[in-house]
């Protein structure tokens, strides 16, 4: 049986009340952070739709025909698009076909539904291509549109869709559900949470990976710039080994808890003590508006690096590694 996450449970009774007043949408956009599970809910939602024995606000059975196939892959009223390949757009034919597919009759005689994952991945004809079947889809269909970007979706199609987001989530529910399917410890799964910006599955992904030895390394070498023993164009060379959108984006929690330190005496950067009591003096060392000026400009390079222009990343690691120390050295 597909169930939806605890951190979607209230974004499915809100689907689940729609669906019983007769009031579902013929064309849903699901947002939220990478991470946060769209595709797992749009199966969740699409399987109790095309489910032959669901009741009320339950999922689906799992056991019935519609389901078995669609668990295999094989449900006929279930049209997924994406791209052919990763990082490449979804075209115009693509749609064309899904458009012709929707409006065949359904072979269940229930719902026909069609995803589009990404959804703002389409290119523009594609999704031009789109519209008209968002004005007018036939009759017991729903198109779901999944996007991590939704800004980069076409106003018009936005709104000939209705939305439903997915924040973030670093609620208790969230952290026991990790610890239970992980096992693992609640103060790491904490800090991977932290660093995945409240995306529980990329916190998973996280723990495969080198992620907070990475993260205890650049804090350390935080305090050894304080203390003008590193060579900036050196460190930014073993940063980048890090990845460097992955960089700008601890350092943005680190001076936004550093700014929220000072700002409050409270906040936990790390869960290393030692490393703790040497972040609180070089709290203490700086202002308010200094720490809030580090976070300004490493969203400034943050944002060059993942915008579309192919930058110098070692640049902008030596950059604001230097302005760290320039802060720093006033």
């Amino acid at each position: 049986m597909l169930k939806v996450f605890p951190w979607q449970e209230s974004q499915w009774r809100e689907i689940m009340s729609r669906l019983q007043q007769d009031r579902l949408p013929h064309a849903l956009l699901l947002t939220g952070p990478a991470g946060i599970g769209l595709t797992h809910f749009s199966n969740c939602l699409s399987a109790k739709l095309l489910c032959q024995r669901t009741v009320a606000n339950d999922f689906a059975c799992g056991e019935c025909g519609p389901c078995i196939l669609f668990q295999a892959g094989t449900q006929p009223d279930h049209i997924r698009v994406e791209a052919e390949e990763k990082g490449k757009q979804i075209k115009i034919d693509q749609i064309r076909s899904l458009i012709g597919t929707l409006y065949l009759s359904s072979q269940a005689g229930g719902y026909k539904i069609a995803v589009i994952d990404p959804a703002d991945s389409m290119n523009r004809n594609a999704a031009n291509s789109l519209l008209k079947t968002l004005e007018e889809p036939p009759a017991d269909s729903l198109i779901i549109l999944i996007s991590h970007q939704p800004s980069s979706l076409l106003v018009t199609v936005r709104s000939r869709c209705q939305r439903l987001n997915f924040p973030p989530s670093n609620d208790a529910l969230t952290l026991n559900w990790l610890e239970q399917t992980t096992q693992t410890e609640p103060a790491h799964l904490h800090e991977l949470l932290v660093i995945a910006q409240g995306a529980p599955l990329k916190a998973i992904a996280l723990l495969d990976t080198d992620t907070l030895a990475h993260q205890q390394t650049l804090l350390q070498d935080l305090i050894e710039l304080s203390k003008n023993k590193l060579d900036p164009i050196k460190l930014a060379e073993k940063w980048q080994g890090f990845g460097t959108v992955e960089v700008f984006q601890y350092l943005l929690i680190v001076f936004f808890n550093m700014a929220k330190l000072k700002l409050t005496g409270t906040g936990k950067i790390t869960n290393n003590p030692d490393i703790t009591v040497y972040l609180q003096e070089l709290v203490n060392r700086l202002d308010l508006a200094q720490l809030f000026a580090c976070y300004d400009q490493t969203l400034k390079n943050y944002q060059a690096v993942t915008g579309p222009f192919n930058l110098n990343k070692q640049g902008l690691l030596e950059d604001i590694i230097i302005y760290w120390q320039s802060i720093l050295y006033k």
